[in-house]
């Protein structure tokens, strides 16, 4: 009997808990996206993974919101082909260095200078700085045509250079890095 009362108990649970699951709501989630073929290669100032070096500053010419050390980055293309439904191929620039706030790129921690940031421009000052924070196409890094026909070997020249961000530079080793790709639109 009391096998039987705890079968039924358990069976009125069960179809308690599926009725109250059958009272939820439907959606439906849409997702759309393209995935296309990389059609250029690409080399940072002649390799693949670069290793830029910035000029030894004084501190004393670092103070707030001065920037300098400003060295070329030049990241060519090469073989660019038409890709269908294509027009243009722009660099984007990705990782956990960069600063949500200013969109320069942070150094290090434990590197030991926590008021100097590392700026990507694509003029030699501030005011040409790419926007590293915002989204793909929204960084201000310049698009190139790809070819209707044939290939082609555009280069987009960029500068990296410190930045005294927030208060004057203090001594010490700057190190960051940031990833990048291609997006095709």
């Amino acid at each position: 009997m009391k096998k039987l009362l705890l079968s039924a108990v358990l069976a009125a649970s069960f179809v308690a808990i599926s009725a109250n699951a059958a009272t939820t709501s439907n959606g439906t989630i849409t997702i759309n996206g393209k995935v296309v073929s990389s059609t250029c290669n690409v080399a940072v100032n002649g390799s693949q993974n670069a290793t830029i070096t910035l000029p030894t500053y004084d501190t004393n010419t670092l103070l707030s919101g001065v920037s300098a050390g400003w060295t070329p980055v030049t990241m060519s293309l090469t073989g660019c082909t038409a890709v269908t439904g294509q027009t243009q191929v722009f660099p984007y620039f990705t990782g956990t260095s960069i600063d949500t706030t200013s969109g320069y790129l942070k150094n290090a921690t434990g590197a030991g200078n926590s008021n100097v940031e590392v700026a990507f421009s694509t003029t030699q000052s501030i005011a040409g700085a790419l926007s590293l924070q915002n989204a793909s196409g929204a960084q201000g890094a310049g698009t190139a045509l790809l070819p209707t026909t044939g290939t082609n070997n555009p280069s987009f020249t960029y500068y990296a250079g410190y930045i005294a961000f927030g208060a004057n530079a203090t001594a010490g080793a700057v190190n960051t890095n940031v990833q990048y790709a291609l997006n095709y639109q």
